[in-house]
């Protein structure tokens, strides 16, 4: 399968012009520098709403806030190649086919409804140009990495309630969930192994560290399908965080938690390319 690019993104990569940006829709940001044969990324920590945008949202701040995998991107921060989301996913959702990326219709964003107003075609045209914007600019960066190391990890980071899980009857969701429903598990055992493995040492304040596969996710989402499919070169760690960090029906984050996976999350993932390289 052909890995989408932007040509003169990837010719800039290729002259070892590198930052950190934010994209033109100033949808997503990124800090790069092509050091490791990984990326790390939180394609659910924004909450941005574009300003034409919110005379027409009917759902709170407070439920779009609920449904965001907010401080993720704080998660990944000090790690050398990482990409987060900046938009809201009740504006357009990355982990979703493009059929179903817009959240126009309650059936697309868990049974509630995101608009009183539906948004005008230029803007859900809008919308859906931020969410291809993303899948070429992940697709130069990723084939930049294939060409130099001939290999690439992405460390798929998002957050879940436990609200929901316990309500389903799960009574001790894990504080880490892999996904590898959509990943060769043949392939990738031991890298695949050693991330749980690294993932279950991570210390927490006050808590155990639990760790699963497939338990309460399964990784069946869109960025690792499409990123998986690119390449059998690429591996993808769709790796769940659940929200013991915060209060989830408040919003109020626990800083120290935050900084305790902060920390956990980059010592796990340098530990994992230690093995990797």
């Amino acid at each position: 399968m052909n890995i989408p690019c932007d040509a003169q993104l990837l010719e800039t990569l290729r002259k070892r012009q590198y930052s950190c940006k934010v994209n033109h829709s100033r949808g997503f940001a990124w800090s790069l520098d092509f050091a490791s044969p990984y990326i790390a990324t939180a394609i659910h920590a924004g909450s941005h709403v574009p300003e034409q945008m919110l005379p027409l949202m009917k759902m709170s701040r407070a439920r779009r806030l609920f449904e965001e995998d907010c401080a993720t991107d704080i998660m990944i921060q000090g790690l050398s190649n990482t990409v987060w989301g900046l938009d809201s996913r009740a504006v357009y959702d990355l982990n979703r086919s493009v059929d179903l990326a817009l959240p126009l219709t309650p059936d697309k964003f868990w049974g509630a409804t995101v608009y009183k107003k539906m948004p005008h075609k230029d803007l859900t045209r809008q919308n859906l140009q931020a969410h291809d914007d993303y899948y070429k600019f992940m697709g130069s960066c990723i084939t930049f990495m294939l060409e130099k190391f001939d290999r690439c990890i992405v460390y798929d980071i998002h957050s879940y309630n436990t609200i929901r899980q316990l309500e389903k009857g799960i009574s001790n969701p894990p504080v880490f969930n892999l996904g590898t429903a959509l990943v060769d598990r043949k392939k990738w055992a031991h890298e695949i192994d050693l991330w749980l493995d690294i993932l279950g040492q991570i210390p927490l304040p006050d808590m155990e560290t639990t760790v699963a596969e497939n338990h309460v996710f399964q990784g069946l989402g869109e960025h690792c399908r499409r990123l998986t499919q690119w390449d059998p070169r690429i591996l993808v760690l769709p790796t769940e965080v659940a929200k013991i960090y915060m209060d989830e029906m408040s919003g109020n984050i626990f800083t120290h938690i935050v900084i305790a996976l902060q920390r956990g999350i980059c010592q796990a993932v340098n530990r994992h390319q230690e093995f990797f390289i």
